[in-house]
């Protein structure tokens, strides 16, 4: 595969060695675990040399422009939380904000060379290409969540250039790489190598202050905070009981595009066990090492209900201006963004496995820290 990246894009300096013990454990567990169809074996090659061939570009630009790693990535605001509790929804309503720099889908996708020009830059159209080939592999991904190449996304596409994210875990089953993970997400070399990435980004298109946005963020919330101390962070909260099921669901549709073999018991058994790990591990980390104000809990509910409400509350308590054009800009968005409006995303617990009381036996403490209602 490294010598494929090189191949392709006659570039041989790949930076730091240390994303070569996570490849190599990922793809291990891609040939021995997955149970990957044909389809899925060409998705995640082309995958793994998106990664790297953006690796070998990134350096290039890196050692040529030695000046980007002084790029300022200033007053960065994290949305983080669980998967499926209104972090996608948080993160649009922010993004229409003017003076707010956010990640684009298709700069997450190909973060190099520094983009410029967020109309005709010929990655666009790369990317859209990209997202209707997805949506043919992956029909139901769309109502799940939508991935629009010009808008903004998850920080998980540059995060993975590591080879140390979640997202490996959702795209198929790969036990031994998910126990290595676990062990390894928090670690702040992969919030050293993202930052790079988003100075690269930054570089000659900034803005007033960035706005982040990904569940992984929780998972490596002690890498984050080593890396960005002065980081404003919002997390977000939802009924487990809602939330496992929906996160099954997509691990689902995103394993059913490259396996024939999508176990969906085992899936609810994993992600039970690893959202409980998670929950303890960055409760302690939330408590220990951040300082006073620096996390806004939102309530997923409180969300949905009143946005806009939701989005004034964030900004006064982080100290960001709230104009009015930031207002008519998130009220059009809402506007044309209406919930389900490219269907619905349906799930139950017990289609995966799930135990409604043992979910609450396991998040109970959770639920009660942050007045978290489970229902039913």
């Amino acid at each position: 595969m490294l010598a494929k990246a090189t191949r392709q894009t006659g570039l041989t300096d790949f930076g730091d060695a240390a994303f070569r013990e996570p490849l190599e454990i990922l793809l291990r567990s891609l040939r021995e675990e997955a149970r990957l169809n044909a389809q899925g074996v060409v998705m995640l090659e082309r995958t793994v040399l998106r990664l790297l061939g953006n690796r070998l570009k990134a350096q290039r630009d890196w050692t040529t422009h030695p000046q980007i790693d002084c790029a300022p990535i200033p007053r960065p605001l994290f949305i983080l939380g669980f998967p499926r509790t209104g972090t996608t929804l948080l993160h649009n309503l922010l993004a229409c904000d003017p003076h707010a720099r956010f990640i684009h889908f298709w700069e997450g996708l190909y973060p190099s060379p520094p983009p410029e020009d967020f109309e005709n830059d010929p990655r666009i159209r790369a990317v859209e290409d990209w997202a209707r080939g997805f949506n043919r592999l992956a029909p139901r991904m769309s109502a799940v969540h939508h991935l629009d190449p010009r808008g903004p996304e998850e920080c998980l596409w540059l995060l993975e250039h590591t080879f140390i994210d979640l997202i490996f875990e959702l795209r198929a089953s790969v036990p031994t790489y998910s126990v290595w993970l676990a062990e390894r997400e928090n670690d702040a070399d992969s919030y050293r190598y993202f930052k790079r990435l988003v100075q690269l980004l930054g570089w000659k298109r900034g803005g007033q202050h960035w706005v982040f946005k990904a569940p992984r963020h929780l998972f490596g919330l002690a890498g984050l905070l080593a890396v960005f101390p002065e980081a404003r962070i919002v997390q977000t909260h939802r009924d487990p009981l809602k939330v496992l099921p929906s996160l099954c669901s997509l691990c689902e549709v995103l394993r059913a595009a490259a396996s024939d073999c999508v176990d969906k018991p085992a899936i609810g058994a994993h992600w039970q066990g690893r959202l409980k790990r998670v929950l303890a591990q960055s409760t302690q980390i939330r408590q220990t090492a951040s300082t006073a104000g620096q996390f806004l809990d939102i309530h997923y509910k409180d969300l949905v209900r009143d946005p806009l409400a939701t989005v004034a509350r964030i900004y006064a308590h982080h100290g960001y201006e709230h104009t009015p054009e930031f207002e008519r800009r998130m009220e059009t968005w809402l506007r044309d963004n209406r919930q389900h409006q490219r269907g619905r995303h349906d799930y139950t617990l017990a289609e995966y496995g799930l135990d409604a009381t043992g979910v609450r036996a396991d998040f109970a403490g959770y639920c009660e820290q942050h007045g978290v209602a489970m229902e039913g």
